[in-house]
């Protein structure tokens, strides 16, 4: 499966995924686990859980009652690649011409 880094982007441009994915980070939750970290209601969690899920940033199982969720690592090694592909490539072309000397 590819990742799709402007879905990854989109996903975390919002303060609260960005929270879920560091706290995700440290290992699976519950949906209210997560729930709890915030001052919003639990839909409102949920659909923020749903839009990591669209861009393959979280995974979620379901076991008996409970939906538990985990980070997927790969989608935001895949972000990281390509931000240091960026800088990279900036760097190669912001380099001065050794041959223009």
């Amino acid at each position: 499966m590819t990742i799709e880094i402007g879905a990854v982007l989109t996903a975390m441009a919002d303060a609260s995924r960005r929270r879920i994915v560091t706290r995700l980070a440290q290992g699976p939750a519950t949906t209210g686990q997560l729930a709890e970290l915030f001052p919003i209601s639990r839909p409102a969690v949920s659909q923020h859980l749903k839009i990591l899920q669209t861009a393959d940033v979280v995974r979620t199982t379901h076991t008996g009652r409970h939906r538990w969720h985990e980070l997927n690592p790969e989608a935001l090694r895949s972000l990281a690649d390509w931000a240091l592909d960026v800088a990279a490539l900036h760097s190669a072309s912001t380099k001065p011409d050794a041959s223009a000397s």
